[in-house]
C-alpha cells in the first residue's frame, strides 16, 4: 500500500484512516443487511450481505497491515499505552472479522452446491458478525482516542508505560521460542500449496481447457482452497506481527497484500455467479471467464513470486 500512499501523498497513518472505515462502517451495515433478509427470508439480500460480508473481511487486511505501519509514524508523538491498547483489540477484530467472512463465503458455498444456506452456517454468520460489529466499533473508538483527545473519557488517566498485552504476548511468544517462525512459516507455504493447487485447477477450466470436467466437479473443490488460504492468512498475520518493520521496508510486501486481497475477491466470481456454474464437459468458457482465469493466475504467480523475493530484499 506504500504505492498507494505514495500517489495520494499520504502517509501510512492516512491509508490506514481511509481503510478501517469500510470494515467498521460496513460491519454495521452488512449486519443490518443480513438481520433484514432473515427477517424476511429474503434470499437476493442474504446473499449480497454474505458477499459484503466476505468482501470486508478480505478488506481488514490492509486495514491490519497498514495500521502496524502507521504505528512507526504515530508513536513519537501519541501516547504508547493507547497505541497498545488499540492494537490489541485490533488483533482480536481483526481474527473475528476473517471468520466471520469465511462463514460468509461458506454460506455463499452451500447456496450455490446445495441451493439453500444451512441453518447452522446463518446462525454462525449471525453470531460472528455481531461479535465483529461490537469489536470493530470497540477498536475504531480506541482508534480515535489516539489522535482525537476530545473523545476521551473526561478524567482519562493515561499511564506513562504501556503495559504487555495480548499483542507484545503474541509478538514474545513468536520470538522467544525458535520453532515458532519455521512452523509458521511452513504452514503459510502448506496453505498456499492448497490454494494454488485448486486455483490452477479452476483456472485452467476458466481459460477453455480441461473442458472434460464440468465446472461443478470443481466447484466442489472450492472449500480446500479456502481453508488453504484461512492458513496461509493465519499464519502469514501471526509472523507479521510479530516483525511488522521487516516486511513494510519491502515495496514488493505491499504489492503482494494487494494483488492477493484483488485476487481472493474475484474467487466470488467462480463462487456465485451462473457462467461457471452452468459449464457442462464440453462446453466453451465466456470471455469474462476466460479473461478472469488469465488474471488470477497472474494474480496468484506474483503473489507466490512477491512473497519468496521478500528474504532477498529485505
Amino acid at each position: 500500500m506504500n504505492f498507494i500512499a505514495e500517489l495520494f501523498d499520504m502517509n501510512y497513518a492516512h491509508v490506514h484512516i481511509v481503510l478501517n472505515h469500510f470494515p467498521t462502517v460496513g460491519a454495521a451495515i452488512a449486519f443490518g443487511l443480513l438481520m433484514y433478509s432473515l427477517l424476511r427470508r429474503h434470499a437476493e439480500l442474504e446473499e449480497i450481505s454474505l458477499v459484503l460480508l466476505m468482501v470486508l473481511a478480505l478488506l481488514g487486511i490492509p486495514t491490519f497491515i497498514t495500521g502496524a505501519a502507521a504505528e512507526s509514524t504515530i508513536s513519537v508523538r501519541s501516547d504508547t499505552a493507547l497505541v497498545e491498547a488499540h492494537k490489541d483489540a485490533a488483533v482480536i477484530a481483526f481474527v473475528l472479522l476473517a471468520l466471520t467472512g469465511t462463514a460468509a463465503w461458506l454460506g455463499l458455498w452451500q447456496s450455490r452446491r446445495f441451493k439453500r444456506v444451512a441453518m447452522w452456517n446463518q446462525v454462525a454468520v449471525c453470531g460472528l458478525s455481531l461479535v465483529t460489529l461490537i469489536a470493530m466499533v470497540w477498536t475504531g473508538t480506541m482508534g480515535g482516542e489516539i489522535s482525537h483527545v476530545e473523545i476521551r473519557e473526561e478524567g482519562m488517566v493515561i499511564p506513562a508505560e504501556a503495559e504487555a498485552g495480548l499483542n507484545a504476548d503474541l509478538e514474545a511468544w513468536v520470538l522467544d521460542n525458535a520453532w515458532v517462525w519455521p512452523a509458521g512459516e511452513t504452514l503459510h507455504f502448506t496453505g498456499m500449496t492448497m490454494l494454488f493447487g485448486v486455483a490452477v485447477l479452476v483456472n485452467l477450466r476458466l481459460v477453455g481447457l480441461l473442458r472434460s470436467i464440468p465446472f461443478r466437479a470443481l466447484h466442489r473443490l472450492l472449500p480446500i482452497a479456502i481453508a488453504g488460504f484461512g492458513i496461509s492468512l493465519i499464519s502469514g498475520m501471526l509472523l507479521f506481527n510479530a516483525n511488522p518493520m521487516r516486511y513494510i521496508a519491502v515495496p514488493t510486501f505491499f504489492l503482494k497484500m494487494f494483488l492477493l486481497v484483488v485476487a481472493a475477491i474475484l474467487v466470488l466470481y467462480v463462487t456465485v455467479f451462473d457462467e461457471t456454474w452452468k459449464l457442462g464437459a464440453g462446453d466453451r468458457p465466456p470471455v469474462v471467464a476466460r479473461a478472469i482465469g488469465v488474471a488470477t493466475t497472474a494474480m496468484w504467480l506474483c503473489v507466490l513470486y512477491f512473497g519468496r523475493m521478500i528474504p532477498f530484499l529485505e
